[in-house]
């Protein structure tokens, strides 16, 4: 079984639409639509003529946000003379010329079925090498109404072939025995190709958001929710090196780095340890005199918020060496003396301008500490 699947942004550009909205996931209609939007899909070609098409399945919005009809149309060509010129069924749906009242009177002699759209729809007896729908949507309430995940198998391959003779008298592609078999039909078809395409729910590249977290959890990644999507997916396409650097100072940086978009600072008491002669007191402060200690140094730009600070921390005591203090410094673009000021990376050598608040008030900086 063949299919034709809209799963990128492009596959909806190529056709064309009117107040709608195009994404990965599908089509939207936009709010300013007044009560009426439409979406024709490019032409799909099966390269063979006389094709029999089985089945579309897609995802639906939620019943009484819109009333939806779904109209498919078929041919063998896409080029006819009308009236004495030739036209193309391609230039003729994605033109802006003509309204969607003439395209559809353009189409009419290939119309094949209409009803309404349903997450599954068998599309049996449309016969053609060519195959296009149009999408009417009418909406019924103010909530967004999306819809997407379209997929058209062909050729129609009814397991009627597969009965006894007798049975298969007087037996067309609509009737009722091959309408009632293609129910058990298509589920076998979905789980077929569930089973076929599982491979690539282990690939965290293209694996759905639900089984990445399955995966996470399989590679003992906690706390999955705090990584972003992309950020995860790198992770998981990455363990093998980010497991074996776990527990250690590169290991550090390379979660933080890729948690933040910066590597961090990683200070441990052995790199300090050869200055103590002349910053003896100050760096025993700053990165605290204790070998089972470790100091990342993040600036502020990286983790903005409290709950990046605490999130970012959580991950550093997930992934940290064993039975060690970590602390967790955020790096103030300003400079203090004896504090956490570099030249160069939080801090800049330049003239200070005080805040113009009108008439001459000024907001100056001023810092509080307690001693």
């Amino acid at each position: 079984m063949k299919y034709f699947v809209f799963n990128k942004t492009s596959d909806y550009e190529r056709g064309y639409g009117e107040y709608m909205a195009y994404h990965s996931a599908g089509i939207s209609v936009l709010k300013d639509c007044l009560g009426r939007a439409f979406f024709w899909s490019r032409i799909l070609d099966s390269v063979s003529a006389g094709t029999l098409w089985h089945r579309l399945t897609c995802n639906v919005p939620e019943a009484g946000s819109a009333v939806i009809r779904i109209s498919f149309y078929t041919s063998d060509e896409i080029t006819f003379e009308e009236e004495g010129r030739t036209l193309d069924l391609k230039r003729t749906l994605r033109s802006e010329q003509l309204s969607l009242s003439e395209k559809k009177d353009i189409c009419r002699p290939f119309l094949r079925k209409q009803l309404p759209l349903a997450p599954d729809i068998l599309l049996h007896g449309l016969e053609g090498r060519y195959l296009w729908f149009l999408l009417e949507i009418y909406p019924q309430g103010a909530g967004q109404i999306e819809m997407g995940n379209f997929m058209v198998y062909f050729p129609a391959e009814s397991w009627t072939a597969n009965l006894p003779e007798l049975y298969r008298r007087d037996m067309g592609n609509d009737s009722f025995s091959d309408r009632f078999l293609a129910i058990f039909q298509s589920i076998y078809d979905d789980i077929s190709r569930q089973i076929k395409e599982f491979g690539n729910c282990l690939d965290p590249g293209v694996a759905g958001p639900d089984m990445l977290h399955g995966i996470a959890a399989w590679m003992d990644v906690e706390e999955p929710y705090m990584w972003t999507e992309k950020q995860l997916r790198y992770l998981l396409a990455h363990a093998k090196e980010f497991f074996k650097t776990r527990g250690t100072a590169k290991g550090i940086e390379m979660y933080v780095e890729l948690y933040t978009g910066e590597t961090p600072f990683v200070i441990e008491c052995q790199d300090w340890e050869k200055y103590t002669d002349s910053y003896d007191g100050l760096l025993k402060k700053l990165y605290e005199n204790d070998p089972y200690s470790v100091t990342v140094l993040v600036r502020e730009e990286c983790i903005p918020t409290y709950k990046d600070h605490r999130a970012l921390l959580r991950m550093l005591e997930q992934v940290g060496p064993v039975q060690m203090k970590i602390r967790l410094v955020v790096l103030k673009p300003y400079i203090f003396a004896d504090e956490y000021s570099y030249l160069g990376v939080n801090s800049v050598l330049g003239q200070y301008e005080a805040a113009m608040l009108g008439r001459g008030g000024r907001l100056n900086f001023t810092a509080i500490s307690e001693e």
